[in-house]
């Protein structure tokens, strides 16, 4: 059951969007889905720490994570080594 302020908000959420096109009720429904996974999943708050640790790690030199550029600029030189 709602209690009173839930559903006001819910009135004013439903009121505001009641003639709105089909592409912003498609950009709220998908807004809505997003709070709610990052809410239920317990880990996003560890992984979003850890990502920010690796890519600190990354720029600071200190990685194993593969630098894109010179990834791509390897497999170039191996292909065009191995052509013929």
């Amino acid at each position: 059951m709602m209690t009173a302020l839930e559903k006001s908000i819910y009135q004013e959420i439903t009121e505001k969007l009641k003639y709105a096109p089909k592409s912003i009720l498609e950009r709220v429904l998908g807004y809505v889905d997003g709070v709610l996974e990052n809410k239920t999943n317990a880990n996003f708050n560890d992984l979003k720490a850890q990502i920010q640790e690796d890519y600190a790690n990354y720029k600071s030199g200190k990685s194993e994570l593969l630098d894109i550029d010179a990834a791509e600029k390897e497999i170039e030189n191996f292909i065009s080594e191995n052509e013929n």
